[in-house]
């Protein structure tokens, strides 16, 4: 980690906010691992533009603490569809013990998370280059399946719930001017809203909306 991204670190207000919520959840260790995050995605950015947030602010509030905010919703097996760069299931990965695959359909975009795995020693995290149909085709079926920043509402539901077990949980991060899926959707996929939850990320204005649908 070069000097002038330590000084960074040390004067962000963002990270100070994200440090206060990870103490507030018993993860205060946990820290170390972002920080080192945080070099390898500034590292990772410079040669693949997996993502157009530049400041650190930037990364540890609309990355980390977004990704993060609900991690006690995932548990057992987690997909994260369309997961770029790494976010949700890198911080997932980092605050859980849950087995995270992170699935995109444009390879370069996993390189990130790859080498955070190595690097950070993530053990339960993987990659896969394919597209969520063809997953779910070959019968692959997760505890829970999350999708951020994918497409709308409606077809961000039809790429994961062919993905989730009976049962199982549909996470879905919006925004808060974002509506639930369609009726017909959700009849056509099988799948029950069962939560959305309306929050303001901690020391920020940012609100976000998270929709848990549950597969029948």
């Amino acid at each position: 980690m070069t000097d002038e991204l330590k000084a960074e670190l040390n004067s962000s207000d963002g990270r100070r906010i994200f440090a206060d919520f990870l103490g507030s959840i018993g993860k205060a260790d946990a820290l170390e691992k972002f920080d080192m995050l945080t070099d390898l995605y500034y590292q990772v950015n410079s040669v693949i533009n997996i993502s157009g947030l530049k400041t650190v602010d930037d990364v540890y509030i609309k990355h980390y603490l977004d990704s993060a905010y609900h991690w006690d919703k995932f548990s057992g097996t987690v997909c994260d569809v369309g997961c770029g760069g790494g976010f949700p299931c890198l911080p997932l990965a980092i605050l859980t013990d849950c087995d995270i695959t992170g699935l995109d359909s444009v390879g370069k975009k996993l390189l990130l998370i790859d080498r955070a795995k190595t690097e950070l020693g993530l053990k339960n995290i993987k990659t896969d280059h394919a597209r969520s149909e063809d997953l779910a085709k070959l019968g692959r079926r997760f505890d829970t399946v999350c999708a951020r920043a994918l497409a709308d509402v409606d077809k961000a539901l039809s790429y994961c719930a062919p993905l989730a077990k009976t049962n199982g949980k549909i996470v879905l991060y919006r925004t808060q001017n974002e509506s639930a899926a369609t009726t017909q959707t959700i009849n056509k996929l099988k799948v029950t809203l069962k939560e959305t939850v309306d929050h303001l990320l901690p020391g920020t204005d940012i609100k976000r909306r998270l929709l848990v649908y549950e597969k029948n």
